[in-house]
């Protein structure tokens, strides 16, 4: 899956692997993709979730469409 600065994301609980940052709310909520501030793997990205910012990797994120949301 390929994701792009602006797409919404949502944690993909199968392929989730908890880390530090999750006591902050890493992965809670919609997260949106950011323009990352170096380059990344290409399975990375830069995610912008409602606490915090945090780089994940594509596996664990499912793209999500408001519209089917609302």
């Amino acid at each position: 899956m390929k994701l792009k600065p602006g797409d919404k994301v949502i944690k993909k609980e199968k392929t989730w692997i908890p880390n530090d940052f999750d006591n902050w709310g890493r992965g809670i909520g919609i997260g949106i993709v950011v323009e990352p501030p170096f380059e990344l793997e290409n399975n990375e990205v830069d995610v912008i979730w409602p606490a915090g910012r945090c780089f994940e990797t594509v596996d664990q994120l499912i793209k999500v469409d408001l519209a089917d949301h609302g």
